[in-house]
């Protein structure tokens, strides 16, 4: 995980360096062409400045949103990274134990920790046959069932199904997997900007929007931070 942010923040750096660069490149040729045009009359000199100074401010205006809109994008790449590094430490644990995580409630289906995962059991040992963790560097929340990224981010797994509309408006378990229906292993990850999501979401589902397809979220009213959730492989529905 140290070296996908090391290569995220090498690659951000890189990009700033040749927009630093381009604009350099603008401000010399248009420094070289003030200097020319000082051998020709006051009139002409004044009109082809502004023009010059003009072409400068636009372009300068445009490297300055290609650089913005290839931060925010790198972060929505690194968000869906971060939730596939989260699924890929899952499929190891099943084929080291051949299970899925423990359900934080095991018996009450309408609680909807019925549906929510153990996943501190990526870290801790959940005493099952073959256990061979920790299967990714995360924190345990505070709670002892969820992660925590240093960014105090939550993370766990959840069962959903595909069948019904949720994201948007609607909280995940909106699409708990009751009995009958296709469940999903999928990823949560908490504390995030929905601008971010909007653009996960066109690189995984081509931008179906926030309740439909691989890739939903939704926005918290009182933390005004967005909910993504990734779903990532058919599991057996726990109610059937």
């Amino acid at each position: 995980m140290k070296k996908t942010r090391l290569k995220r923040v090498f690659l951000l750096r890189k990009l700033a360096t040749l927009c630093y660069y381009f604009n350099n490149l603008i401000i010399n040729n248009i420094r070289d062409s003030l200097n020319m045009l000082k051998f020709n009359k006051g009139a002409m000199f004044g009109l082809d400045a502004r023009i010059a100074l003009a072409i400068f401010g636009a372009l300068s205006v445009i490297s300055g949103a290609a650089l913005y809109s290839a931060i925010q994008n790198s972060k929505a790449t690194s968000l869906l990274s971060k939730m596939n590094e989260v699924g890929k430490a899952w499929e190891v644990y099943y084929l080291d134990t051949g299970v899925n995580l423990p359900q934080s409630e095991l018996s009450d289906n309408a609680n909807y920790k019925f549906y929510q995962l153990r996943s501190n059991y990526l870290v801790e040992d959940s005493g099952a046959a073959g256990w061979r963790g920790p299967y990714i560097s995360y924190n345990v929340h505070v709670d002892g069932e969820m992660l925590n990224e240093e960014s105090n981010t939550n993370i766990y797994l959840t069962l959903v199904t595909k069948e019904e509309t949720w994201g948007d408006d609607k909280d995940w378990d909106a699409g708990s997997c009751v009995s009958g229906k296709q469940c999903y292993n999928a990823i949560f990850f908490s504390g995030n900007d929905e601008s971010i999501a909007v653009l996960a979401d066109k690189q995984v589902d081509n931008g179906d929007g926030a309740g439909k397809g691989n890739f939903r979220w939704y926005t918290k009213v009182d933390s005004k931070k967005t909910r993504a959730l990734l779903v990532y492989a058919p599991v057996k529905n726990p109610n059937d």
